[in-house]
Parts: structure tokens; sequence; C-alpha cells
């Protein structure tokens, strides 16, 4: 009776003890994290679930398992936890939007969900898993590995199933597992800071990141749809901007480069005196100024005239 007692204990102790391990931590600096967390000295401790957006950089989160879940830039994702009395609790992802990539050993009972898909674990395996969803729902699914678990992979709406192999790389376009590309080639997980290159040495560029690049990177996160772009700055209140739209052609049986109507400049007005005779490049007659432009002259409108007929058609007067 007494060892029974006192293995009862070990077993609630130890509930105990698993049901308090936090899903992981993840350092608040530049991303937006919510839910069930402490933080402390800019780290944020996420105890059963929590919600992460990254900024310009992505959001690593490490596993208490073990491993990490990388959020992207640009992107957002809820992670959670069930209070099973396990050493490892089984781990929802769910995507918002963007990208990820799981990186940690996923147990049977894990699960990713997206908006329009649900990926399941074969079984308990090495994971290295990415994901990229843009805002039509195309959907970019890299399983990493020949040990990864095969995913199977059902709709959110819908009765339709896919299995995804272990190496395997795919595109459910518009989220649907019925339009499926089965060898897609393009990055499913995060855009690649070193992927930056110098043009100027072959096809591909010397390769060389300079340290202004470094600064200033050019915002792939942007470019591919994983974050929004910055909105305009207003226009102060008093200040006055002019912007001026215009045309340059360069004709090259007459030698000639034809700036706004009645400027026109010749080959010899930009190449210097006994030098080739080859026509200049387009950036050297790029000095042409013009001096204003303004609206067009009143005259027969022919949006206008259309507008009159169709009123005529349909028996409506003008005033």
């Amino acid at each position: 009776m007494r060892r029974s007692l006192v293995l009862t204990a070990a077993l609630v102790c130890a509930a105990h003890v698993y049901a308090q391990q936090p899903l992981g931590t993840v350092k608040t600096q530049g991303n937006e994290v919510s839910g069930l967390v402490t933080v402390s000295n800019g780290n944020a401790v996420i105890g059963n679930n929590a919600a992460v957006a990254a900024g310009i950089q992505p959001a690593d989160v490490m596993l208490s398992r073990g491993g990490a879940v990388k959020v992207c830039s640009g992107s957002a994702a809820h992670l959670s936890q069930t209070t099973i009395a396990v050493a490892k609790p089984p781990l929802m992802v769910a995507l918002d939007r963007g990208a990820i990539e799981i990186h940690t050993h996923a147990e049977k009972m894990d699960s990713i969900l997206t908006p329009d898909l649900r990926f399941e674990m074969s079984d308990a395996a090495p994971l290295d898993l990415r994901i990229r969803m843009v805002p039509n729902g195309d959907t970019c699914v890299d399983n990493a590995g020949k040990d990864a678990p095969i995913l199977h992979v059902t709709e959110t709406f819908g009765d339709s199933t896919y299995f995804v192999r272990p190496g395997q790389r795919v595109l459910f376009e518009h989220g649907s597992l019925r339009e499926v590309v089965d060898h897609e080639s393009s990055n499913c997980g995060c855009p690649r800071p070193d992927d930056l290159v110098l043009a100027g040495k072959g096809k591909l560029g010397d390769g060389k990141v300079t340290e202004a690049m470094k600064a200033h990177p050019f915002p792939e996160a942007v470019s591919q749809g994983l974050q929004q772009p910055e909105s305009p700055q207003p226009i102060p209140v008093g200040e006055t901007h002019t912007r001026v739209n215009s045309t340059l052609a360069y004709n090259g049986p007459a030698n000639t480069v034809t700036g706004p109507p009645g400027q026109t400049t010749t080959a010899a007005d930009v190449i210097p005196t006994g030098t080739s005779t080859t026509p200049a490049p387009v950036k050297q007659a790029t000095d042409i100024h013009v001096a204003s432009t303004k609206p067009p002259e009143d005259g027969p409108h022919p949006f206008r005239a259309i507008g009159h007929f169709f009123r005529k058609l349909f028996g409506v007067h003008d005033d």
C-alpha cells in the first residue's frame, strides 16, 4: 500500500512538471508577441499559446522540446501546445500569413495549419519543413530530408487529401489539393538575406554584398508578398511638390536623342570631339531639362461624346 502511494505521488509530481513546461521563447525586439507569455529582458516565454508577428527580421521561436519555429519577416503565426502530461506535448502551428520554417523532432500528434490546409504527421521523425503562402492562397510546401515524416494533407473545407513525401516540394495553387504542382522549384521558406549579389561580373554578378546593401537591403519580403509595403509619407501642409513626366527616345538613323517637344539633341552635342562616333548611351543625354508642363487645351472630349451617346441610347437627356 505504501509503495502504491509513493508511485502515485511520483506520477502526480511528474504530471505537474510537464504541465508547467513552457512552449518556448522568442525575442520581442522587432516582433509582436501576444498570448500567454511572460516578458523579461527582451525575451518572451510562451506558456501554452502565443501569436507571433515578425517584423523586418524573422522571429525565431526556440522550442522547449528542442528545435525552433522561424516566423519569416512580414509573417504571422499562432503556436500552441496541449496541457497533456507528457514530456513533449503535441504542438500546433497555424500560419496566418507569409512563411514559416519548422526544424524539430516532430511527434505524431503534431499538426500545422493554414487557412486552407491541415498537415498531420505519419509518425514521429525529424522535421525540416518550409511553408510559404501568398495572398492568392498559393501554398508552397518543402518537406526536406530523406528521414522526414510523410505529411498527410487535408482541406479545411473539403474532402480531398494529399501526401507529401520526404524530400518532396509541392505547390498547392490557390490552397487547393486539386491544383498541385508536384515538382515546385521556387523557395518555400524565408527570403534569404545572402541572396543579395552585386551585378557586374558574369551573368549572376560577383556575389559580393556591400555594407550599403547590408544597411539597406532590398525588401524581398515585400516583393514576394510576405510584407505590406510602407505607406507613402504625406506631403506637409504648405509645401509644393512638382512631378514632371517626360519621354526620352533615341533615333539611330538620324543619330538624335529627342526629349520633350521642341528639344532635340544630336550625338555631336553629347559626344566630345575626337571620340568614337558610336551613339552615346541614353544616360549621357539625361541633362535635357523640362521647363514646364501644362494641361491639354480645351477641345472635343472623346469620353464625353461616348457618355452623350449612351444617355441618348437609354433615354437619358442632359439638363
